[in-house]
């Protein structure tokens, strides 16, 4: 499969990505931060809201976040391009 890069990606990419996965309740913590819940698991995590995020944190999410909630690279990547 062909990855994105993932080097210029806003908070707004990630968020419209896990609108159009579902299954997440998004909320803004503060002026710095979206709350993200997934629904069936309860599982929570903090999306920093300054753009551009890091490569890195949003690798980290994919991977340790979305792919273990069983979301496959395919269906992440089909909506999480930047």
């Amino acid at each position: 499969m062909d990855y994105p890069k993932l080097n210029n990606c806003s908070p707004n990419d990630l968020v419209k990505a896990l609108k159009k996965l579902g299954g997440f309740l998004l909320k803004i913590k503060s002026s710095k931060h979206y709350k993200v819940e997934h629904i069936r698991t309860g599982k929570v995590w903090m999306i920093p809201r300054y753009a551009p995020l890091k490569k890195g944190l949003v690798w980290d999410m994919v991977r340790n976040y979305l792919n273990k909630l069983g979301y496959p690279d395919k269906e992440i990547f089909k909506y999480l391009w930047c």
